[in-house]
């Protein structure tokens, strides 16, 4: 009887064990990602999210692309002086174990000539291409300001 119950104790530990273990995070995460509706017939669009790097290493965002959009810069609006404008970045640098958000009035995909008229309820397929060759691929809901 002693060893059903050593056994059965031992059994009931393992499964703890395993319960308790955490699921692998992911080296790279998006959340939160959309775009902003614009008027029909705009020439660019917004598009923003948080994007996180679980990794040893820092990491930069280099470029990003979509099938929805000719073209995708990053772009960051700032204030001077009292007038705000949106300064182009090559590139955003996101260091190991940080999240950078990509927000309205901040840092953001500035997303040119959309290929069709996107409104809310519409989404996009965006890819976005990291310095150690990652390439995440999201799809990216519109949505009202």
């Amino acid at each position: 009887m002693r060893i059903f119950n050593l056994f059965s104790l031992c059994i009931v530990f393992a499964l703890s064990l395993s319960a308790c273990r955490q699921q692998p995070v992911e080296p790279l995460q998006i959340n939160d990602a959309w775009i902003r509706e614009a008027p029909p017939g705009a020439s660019a669009m917004a598009g923003y999210m948080r994007i996180t790097n679980n990794a040893e290493n820092n990491i930069i965002l280099h470029s990003a692309s979509s099938p929805a959009f000719k073209a995708i810069e990053f772009h960051r609006s700032i204030e001077k002086d009292g007038v705000y404008k949106m300064e182009p970045h090559l590139h955003l640098h996101i260091a190991s174990n940080t999240t950078i958000e990509l927000k309205p009035g901040d840092y953001h995909l500035m997303m040119f000539n959309p290929t069709n008229t996107l409104k809310e309820g519409d989404t996009a397929v965006v890819k976005l291409f990291f310095s150690d060759k990652q390439v995440v691929s999201t799809t990216i809901p519109v949505k009202k300001a």
